[in-house]
């Protein structure tokens, strides 16, 4: 009797992955039904600070304004965050701000978000959070996020920092600004977020601009993008 032999597949290569696969992701579960709003970031990864980076979001400059990134941070920090794979629970921002002792997360409220989940998003040694809210309670399937929480954990299995392939590595800063800059914000937005002055978030630009040997703005984005770099 003849033995079936099957032909073995070469092991499929991992994909590098950057900011914009993040946001792609997450602006694809927003698409999918109410009005939604994202922020992803790493939990205090810079000592110097202690505060946590904002990755990708949808937030409005006014939201970030508001709510300020020293709260972010303990939203980021807080312990009620889901695992992946339990059942998501949803906060109002007043119960949040009680909770955490910390006033300025009832601001989200102010912004039309009524519920909020906090979902956490291991990978390796590094400690994300996706913080999804919407301006009404109870509207979110709860199996379509724990899927997009489950698919965003694999997305940044996948995350690291990224050379640039045609020249100098650009510091993460660089990419983080120069992110920001493709997403439509400002320099004053961008300073927001990262907590840089505005200048600072200028000078990150114009050298990711210059290692990149593109000759402006739009022509830095694009060269990051084709090269997966933002």
């Amino acid at each position: 009797m003849a033995t079936e032999t099957r032909e073995k597949r070469p092991a499929r290569l991992s994909k590098t992955v950057s900011r914009r696969d993040l946001s792609n992701l997450a602006r694809g579960y927003c698409r999918s039904g109410e009005p939604v709003s994202y922020l992803i970031a790493e939990a205090a990864p810079d000592s110097a600070t202690g505060m946590a980076s904002i990755l990708v979001s949808n937030w409005t400059f006014d939201t970030i304004e508001d709510v300020g990134l020293t709260a972010i941070t303990r939203l980021v920090e807080s312990s009620i965050s889901t695992f992946p794979g339990a059942m998501p629970r949803g906060w109002h921002p007043l119960a949040l701000s009680a909770l955490l002792a910390c006033d300025e997360v009832a601001n989200l409220s102010l912004h039309q978000q009524q519920e909020v989940f906090l979902l956490k998003l291991p990978s390796g040694k590094k400690r994300y959070i996706a913080l999804i809210s919407t301006n009404q309670t109870d509207t979110l399937d709860l199996a379509e996020l724990r899927r997009l929480q489950m698919g965003l954990c694999h997305l940044l299995s996948g995350y690291k920092t990224i050379a640039n392939p045609v020249g100098e590595p650009l510091s993460e800063r660089e990419r983080e600004c120069l992110y920001w800059v493709s997403e439509g914000k400002t320099a004053d937005e961008v300073s927001l977020i990262i907590n840089v002055s505005s200048n600072t978030v200028n000078s990150y630009v114009a050298h990711a601009i210059h290692k990149l040997a593109a000759k402006n703005r739009a022509m830095a984005i694009a060269t990051a993008i084709r090269n997966g770099l933002i």
